[in-house]
């Protein structure tokens, strides 16, 4: 069910650059941001309050989540968006695969994983097929997109920071208080940014379609994406959760025959039997490195919303 799960997070976060398309010509990034994490902390506020109910009073804590709130929303979100609008798509699907690679890294440095040589392998497997896939002969590296590859990188950083440091707060608190918390006090930070971006745009004169994308994102991209990632890491490591990140370009590359009548290629299916061979080598490395599964709040088994996951 925790892989399950993975595997919808990205399906989710690989649509977004897509879908985004239809929404950028119409709402700068910063205003796409703001209806994310105003939305979410809407609907998160609302699921928590009808099933959860559960109050986190600790200053300490409330400091932590409002961290995690910077970097995996407000930074996060900002920083992807801003960069896809300055780099090429190639660039940005290449840099995002430093996630795993940043998570480890953190986790390690802070003692919160142990590292393992499956582990390691299963993470730079993946990384080689998801690098080969893309293709490192067509990324631009030039005045141009500079800019915009620091920006990806710096939200690839911010997004494994936050994937190690959430851990913690899990093994003290429900999944849904976390991400309600988290996404409450991004919005807070976030409103003041987000309205300044939307003083210009008029939402009446914004096509429909666009109106729809963004739905899309604010449901599907956000919502449902960062509750069943935090879910997932109560379940498993941050790098494992990271590591799925490898699975976009897969997908990608699946649905472009259906969507664009794009033809599958060889190397595409090469490519995907390396990255489910470095997933599954890195797997079955976690799985036997003496973690217990399903640790973490006692209370996540409680309640009808744990079982959406």
């Amino acid at each position: 069910m925790v892989h399950l799960a993975m595997i919808a997070v990205q399906f989710f976060f690989a649509s977004l650059t897509v879908v985004a398309k239809f929404v950028l010509p119409s709402i700068s990034p910063a205003g796409i941001v703001f209806f994310r994490v105003t939305g979410a902390a809407l609907a998160f506020g609302l699921i928590h309050s009808l099933f959860v109910r559960e109050r986190v009073t600790d200053r300490r804590d409330l400091a932590t989540l409002v961290g995690l709130a910077m970097l995996g929303v407000v930074m996060n979100q900002l920083l992807f968006l801003e960069g896809v609008k300055r780099t090429t798509a190639i660039n940005t699907n290449i840099l995002v695969t430093t996630v795993p690679a940043f998570t480890l890294a953190i986790a390690l440095v802070l003692g919160r994983e142990r590292a393992t040589w499956t582990k390691i392998g299963g993470i730079v497997l993946a990384a080689i097929g998801a690098v080969y896939l893309i293709g490192p002969d067509r990324i631009r590296l030039d005045p141009t997109t500079a800019f915009g590859n620091a920006l990806v990188a710096c939200n690839t950083a911010s997004y494994g920071a936050y994937l190690v440091l959430s851990k913690r707060m899990l093994e003290r608190y429900h999944p849904l208080t976390v991400v309600t918390y988290v996404f409450l006090f991004g919005a807070v930070i976030d409103t003041p940014i987000g309205l300044v971006a939307l003083r210009h745009v008029d939402l009446a004169a914004v096509p429909a379609r666009a109106l729809i994308g963004l739905g899309y994102i604010v449901l599907c991209s956000t919502v449902f994406a960062y509750y069943l990632s935090i879910w997932a890491l109560q379940h498993t490591a941050s790098s494992l959760v990271a590591m799925y990140v490898y699975l976009q370009p897969v997908m990608t590359v699946v649905a472009a025959p259906a969507i664009l009548g794009e033809r599958l290629t060889v190397r595409a299916g090469v490519a995907a039997l390396v990255i489910f061979g470095g997933l599954a080598l890195a797997a079955w490395g976690e799985q036997h490195s003496g973690r217990t599964p399903g640790g973490g709040h006692p209370a996540a088994g409680r309640g009808n919303i744990a079982a959406l996951a």
